[in-house]
This record gives structure tokens, sequence and C-alpha cells, in this order.
């Protein structure tokens, strides 16, 4: 049970009195016009504070909003009479405000400082925090900005890939795709009756040691998208446009090439192999598909994605970036079932309040080299099957499948995924 807090005790000081050192003076104020208006119709939320001697140490535009409405005194509380919860409070709030933080910090000290003024009083709301965080220059105080910390901050301690993100954007995508995934997992584990027929063909583990286990000859062609093996950054500018929980470095993204040989191993004497990838990496796909045994098509095959949102980061220097590209090679003497076809697919992107996982490829565009290279009955294996997509319109086609997942949250999206795309 937690112990009721003392209210600390609130002096109302002429404003006259109170000194601010030209040092701590903001250049920019922010909307003290509005401060001052929210002040008027709701009162002050939270105390400027003093020292003793009356010197301002927090508050300054809470003090300049009380002397646009002419006031005459302000409430404030001295810093020797706070008790440690409140100056915990005050070094919260003083930190939103002032220092530099990261998006991560931001958002811990925000959930934190609303935890607090809950403490403090119990009918605190989520609006009333947004109104003490609201930075100089905000259009208004947000609720949203504190709900989504008090969601972020709970997230990353469950998740705590979610902290690795670079931006605070990027780790809310990641948060609801992590939410939507988790909720897919229970169902798939509520129901395993459903799913039974699926999940034994949508294996969880790490594919380069999975493969390991297949036999020869196994498939009639290999279609996956590996991590891009490129920092975030970098793949936010040029190729996809969200974030990812798989952790890509050229390290990780080595490790994937050494499946090449156990690939090749097994395809069927006549298979396809389309290996998606980032640009950066083209000269070394190539090499290291062409020494496994493959016969590797100098020119990759492009997947024109225009129609849905492109990137660059120096939009002044570079052109915006609206396309994936992906390694066509073979064994043996396969045959195109569809010939004659271009090697550029238009397809539009899964749209972002459509997606089930950050990243996630359009059904259509697994089934547009499906039929290419398959017909009815074939065999086709997906070793990075994130979303399910490919497994996906494996089933709708009526290809058989065999995938890998490494994430069992992810994997409970594919297996759900592949399931609605199964004919009755």
């Amino acid at each position: 049970m937690t112990t009721p807090v003392e209210p600390a005790l609130v002096h109302s000081v002429r404003i006259s009195t109170i000194v601010v050192k030209d040092a701590r003076q903001r250049k920019d104020m922010g909307d003290i016009e509005g401060l001052a208006d929210s002040i008027l119709r709701n009162g002050l939320l939270q105390p400027i504070i003093l020292t003793r001697t009356e010197q301002l140490i927090a508050g300054e535009r809470r003090l300049e909003a009380f002397r646009m409405n002419g006031s005459t005194h302000i409430p404030a509380l001295y810093r020797d009479e706070l008790d440690e919860l409140t100056l915990e409070v005050l070094e919260l709030d003083e930190n939103i405000q002032r220092k530099q933080l990261t998006w991560q910090e931001e958002q811990a000290a925000i959930a934190r400082l609303h935890v607090l003024k809950q403490r403090q009083n119990p009918g605190w709301s989520q609006a009333q925090t947004a109104t003490i965080i609201a930075k100089p220059g905000a259009v208004a105080p947000q609720q949203r900005d504190v709900s989504q910390a008090m969601m972020l901050d709970k997230m990353m301690k469950l998740f705590p890939e979610i902290a690795e993100a670079k931006t605070k954007a990027q780790a809310l995508n990641m948060a609801v795709a992590k939410a939507k995934a988790v909720n897919r997992k229970l169902d798939v584990e509520a129901t395993p009756e459903v799913y039974a027929a699926v999940e034994a063909k949508i294996i969880l583990g790490d594919s380069v040691e999975v493969i390991k286990s297949v036999p020869d000859g196994s498939f009639d062609a290999i279609i996956t998208d590996p991590p891009f093996g490129v920092d975030y950054d970098m793949r936010v500018a040029n190729t996809v446009g969200a974030a990812s929980s798989y952790k890509d470095t050229a390290q990780k993204y080595e490790r994937l090439l050494t499946m090449a040989p156990d690939m090749y191993r097994v395809l069927k004497k006549d298979g396809w192999l389309l290996w998606f990838f980032g640009i950066s990496w083209y000269e070394r796909v190539k090499t290291v598909f062409r020494e496994a045994g493959f016969t590797v098509d100098e020119i990759p095959v492009i997947w024109d994605r225009s129609e849905g949102r492109c990137f660059t980061n120096v939009p002044v220097h570079y052109f915006t970036k609206g396309y994936d590209v992906a390694l066509h090679a073979f064994k043996g003497d396969p045959h195109l079932v569809q010939k004659n076809k271009p090697n550029i697919v238009r397809i539009t992107p899964v749209a972002g309040d459509e997606r089930e996982l950050v990243v996630e490829r359009p059904v259509e565009l697994y089934q547009e080299f499906i039929r290419r290279m398959t017909i009815p009955g074939q065999v086709v294996a997906d070793f990075f099957a994130g979303s399910g997509s490919c497994p996906a319109a494996c089933a709708s086609l009526k290809r058989d499948y065999f995938a890998v997942e490494q994430d069992a949250d992810r994997r409970a999206v594919a297996i759900q995924k592949v399931q609605a795309h199964t004919p009755a």
C-alpha cells in the first residue's frame, strides 16, 4: 500500500520580490499567452520553486504568465520544505523542459512524472501532465504525448528491442506491431486445432541452423526476404520506410549468406532462387551465390513500390527511393512457367494501417513471382517468413510451402495470415 504524501506548504509570494538571474532566462518563452489563458481558466497546476532568498529555481514561464495576467502574487514552494517525492517531480519537470534528453529518457521521464503526480494527487489527469510538460513553442498541450509516453515506457520494459529504436516514431511503430503480434500469438496458442496444419510448415528457429537438417532436393523454388544487413538509418533513406525488429548488421548478414551452399543443396535439380537484398550488397550477393553453384542473372529483379511512400534523408541531393531488388538465380535448367515477363514488377505496398508487422511485403508481390516460376503442387521455401506473405501466397495458389521464422510473435502473425489465405 502506498503511503500518502503530505502536501508541501504553498506560499503566496509577491512577484516583484522574485529574482530571475539573467543567465537562466529563456530566449524563447513559447506560447506565454496560451499558458496565461490556461491559468486563468484552470488555475496553476504546479507552483513555482524558489530559494529562501526568493531566487527562481523552476517555473519561469509560469511566472511570466502570472505577470501577463496582472497578478501581484504567485503560488510558490520553497525548496528546503519539499519532500523527496516533490523534489523528484521537480527534477523530472526541469529535465523534460531543459535537458537534451534522448527520446528514451524523455518518454521514461514523462511517464515517471505522471505517476508521481498521481501519487501526490489521485485525481491528477494526463491532460494536467501534458500542460506541465508542454515545451516553449508548442501549439497546445497534447494529452496524447503523455499516453504515448506511458505506453512506450511500459513496452520498453517488456520488450527491450523497442528501446533500441532510433526515434520515438520508430518505437511507436514497433510497439504497435509488437502488441498486434503478441495478440496473434495468444490466439494461435489458444486454438491450436485451427492452425495445426499451417504450424507444421512454419518452423520456429534460426534459418542458418534449420536449413542444415533439410533433405537434399526438397524444394522447387526458394523465395525469401532476409534482413538487409544495413543500418536502420540507411534503410529509411534508401529502401525500407519503417523499422524492423531484426537487428541488421553487416556481420549478421554475412552469417545469413553462409546459407548459400545449403540453399543450392536443398533445391531440386532444376530450381529457382529469388533473394531480396539491400542494393549496397549487390556485388557481394552475386559472388556468394555464384560460388555456391547458382547461375545468377546479372540484372536484379526490381519491385517498383513507388505507389507507396518513398524515402530519402537528403531530399535536396537525392531522389526518393521507390524500389527494392532481388537476386534472380537458378540451379540446373528450370524453365519459366510464364515467359517474356519484365524484370520490373509494380505492386502497391501494404498500407501502414493494414500492416500486421512493421515491415510487411504484399502477398500479391509473391503471387506474381510464384506464378512465373512454379505450377500448382510444387514446393516453395521461405527461410525468413516474417509476416508470412510468401507462404500465404503459396497457399492461395495451391503451391506447397515450407517456411522458417526465428521470432515467435512474427511466426504467429505468419500462421494466421497463411490460414486466412488457404482455400477452404
